[in-house]
């Protein structure tokens, strides 16, 4: 476990009024593991974001750093998928990065530039981007606050986590 999540972490994410999330496997992964994760507000909410200052930004980057900036910094929703980077994949990488974006857009009823879009794993392999908007589909399905319906973070690293303290 990392030293900097406490031993009993006392909230998660969906433990605030107003956010749900799903984690399923969308079948980018070759293993079959959980790949695809969604977190959504009921309501635009403030964010801010780190990216990475490589000139070399994958799609997702730019698309997320232009989404912050037209959007006025407001989010409805992340969509998260691992097993492919979605970097140096050309305006095709583009292409779909927006179209991950559009889906949850849609769904949702809000502004493209309310969703952010994050991309982690192989670089240079073009998206399944089929597989992914089936995944956003059953995700948008099974958004939950509940720990079941919990999306836990689709990457090979188990100590990723997000705790609120507070009240």
């Amino acid at each position: 476990m990392s030293p900097f999540v406490p031993p009993s972490a006392p909230h998660t994410l969906t433990s605030l009024q107003g956010l749900r999330a799903a984690g399923i496997a969308a079948g980018i992964k070759p293993s079959g593991n959980p790949d695809l994760a969604l977190l959504v507000a009921s309501e635009p909410m403030a964010c801010a974001g780190v990216f990475t200052q490589n000139k070399l930004a994958a799609a997702p980057v730019l698309l997320s750093r232009e989404h912050l900036s037209r959007g006025g910094g407001l989010v409805r929703a992340v969509v998260v998928n691992s097993g492919n980077a979605n970097a140096c994949t050309g305006l095709e990488g583009a292409d779909h990065a927006r179209r991950m974006a559009r889906r949850v857009a849609d769904a949702l009823g809000c502004p493209q530039e309310q969703v952010l879009v994050a991309s982690t794993g192989v670089i240079g392999v073009k998206l399944p981007i089929e597989r992914v908007l089936s995944g956003i589909d059953r995700a948008l399905d099974t958004l939950s606050t509940t720990p079941r319906g919990r999306a836990r973070f689709p990457t090979r690293h188990p100590d990723y986590g997000c705790i609120v303290q507070g009240s």
